[in-house]
């Protein structure tokens, strides 16, 4: 989060509940505000794809794209999952996390980080 709003904060604060508070809040912020204009515009692409003789918003998009078709973008997304899927494990085996959700000294690593240059 270092590279968005709450990330200089999250990096500053030395309270571990405030930066928990901020992180929940960021990352879950308009959402109860945008979730009935996201309702609207999934209807409306639903309409707009059932107007054109598409079965899917998906098809609609994929016209102007490189994938023929959404089986064609499931399938290159399978593919990059098993391509990618061991070599992510191999790297989660060798990372800090992969030992359980605490670090060195018991302390319990979290999604809000604490700032820097100090411990939990």
């Amino acid at each position: 989060m270092g590279s968005t709003r709450a990330g200089v904060p999250l990096a500053c604060i030395s309270k571990r509940s405030v930066r928990e508070q901020l992180y929940r809040a960021f990352v879950t912020r308009a959402g109860e505000t945008n979730a009935p204009l996201i309702d609207k515009i999934l209807t409306l692409r639903r309409e707009q794809a059932q107007l054109l003789g598409f079965a899917t918003h998906a098809e609609v998009s994929l016209t102007r794209k490189m994938a023929g078709s959404v089986e064609a973008v499931a399938e290159l997304t399978e593919m990059l999952r098993a391509k990618a899927l061991p070599a992510a494990k191999q790297v989660w085996r060798g990372s800090r996390f992969a030992a359980g959700p605490t670090q060195a000294g018991g302390a319990r690593e979290e999604l809000w980080p604490s700032p820097q240059g100090t411990r939990p």
